[in-house]
């Protein structure tokens, strides 16, 4: 069975457990998801035994090709109009739509309809990568592993962070990549203390710390790796707190498999920080979700009860950030297997 048809019957089963008629999906992302036509201005309406791509014209053809088993239809008013019509022709009298991807106009007219508030169902799908979405997961992966091989050479005394910024950017897409999967963050020295620094023209010194964290996207999958190095001659309280991090890195990725809390592989993590006298310093989670967005389902944090699954992807990404000085995070993104997980951002 084609992914995609299979992804629709996947939500048809989730509908009939949440005893639903049908949902409405709207966000491009979600869309390309189901149907593998990834373009805006094009809604699903899937039933338990249904699907309608209600999109415009011009769309037709492509979808017939894309996706036979969704039915186009051509809105003759508005969009959402024509999707009510569809609920009234078909019987559908339970219709969902997630809150949390709707504009405010377009959630107040779906109120007005009567569709009722349901979030998560997409996003559950989404956590589990199978087939071609791993196989693209991994090329992206493996896209942004074998660049930092090739812009660490060319750091130099005297670069901008933004000049390799732009350079890694560039590296990443003549090996396939259309581009990258968020702002990527290069933080030299002091700046590289600051977990969502903002690029800058900040010339790299001598004897200073070098963090790079960045991923590209292929055919819509995201990657997410981090770096740092000392560029020089490592001081100790570098060397010491580059150890403590690896340390914890290493726990947390041993801590990874089908059947463990997500909360379980981040106190991993945050353990061997904390014993080490370095906790107050780990300000973050240690990981999340990545596939079609760069955060996704689920989050690795002190808080987030649910259970790693076989085929969710998410990153393992502790760090240590002493303020005025430097900071060090090592970031891989995993798959999640039954008896541990496959590491998919490997570097030499």
């Amino acid at each position: 069975m084609n992914i995609h048809a299979k992804r629709i019957k996947d939500l048809q089963y989730l509908l009939k457990q949440r005893k639903l008629d049908a949902m409405v999906i709207t966000r491009a992302l979600d869309t390309g998801f189901f149907t593998g036509y990834h373009m805006d201005d094009y809604l699903l309406l899937v039933s338990r035994d249904g699907a309608w791509a209600v999109a415009p014209q011009m769309f037709v053809e492509d979808l017939k090709v894309r996706a036979p088993f969704v039915e186009p239809v051509v809105p003759a008013g508005g969009f959402e109009a024509t999707v009510q019509e569809l609920c009234k022709k078909h019987k559908l009298r339970k219709t969902a739509f997630d809150p949390e991807y709707e504009t405010y106009t377009r959630g107040l007219i779906w109120r007005k309809y009567g569709f009722t508030e349901q979030g998560g169902l997409t996003g559950s799908l989404r956590a589990i990568k199978e087939g071609e979405e791993a196989a693209d997961l991994r090329k992206s992966c493996r896209i942004a592993a074998r660049a930092f091989g090739l812009i660490k050479p060319r750091i130099k005394t005297g670069r901008t962070e933004l000049s390799v910024y732009r350079e890694l950017e560039d590296i990443m897409q003549d090996m396939g990549a259309k581009g990258p999967s968020f702002n990527l963050i290069v933080g030299f020295g002091p700046d590289s203390a600051l977990p969502h620094h903002i690029t800058s023209e900040r010339k790299l010194k001598d004897n200073e710390a070098v963090l790079l964290d960045y991923g590209c996207v292929y055919n819509h999958y995201c990657s997410d790796i981090t770096r740092t190095y000392f560029h020089g001659k490592p001081t100790e309280e570098f060397k010491k707190v580059y150890s403590i991090v690896a340390r914890s890195q290493k726990a947390g990725l041993a801590a990874v498999r089908g059947g463990v809390s997500a909360m379980s592989v981040d106190k991993a993590c945050r353990d061997v920080i904390s014993d080490a006298g370095y906790g107050q310093y780990f300000i973050h989670g240690t990981g999340h979700g990545v596939g079609l967005e760069i955060h996704e389902f689920p989050r690795l944090n002190t808080k987030f009860e649910a259970v790693l699954r076989p085929g969710m992807a998410v990153t393992v990404e502790p760090g240590i950030y002493l303020h005025g000085k430097f900071g060090v995070r090592i970031e891989d993104s995993v798959l999640v297997t039954k008896t541990g997980c496959e590491i998919l951002t490997k570097t030499a």
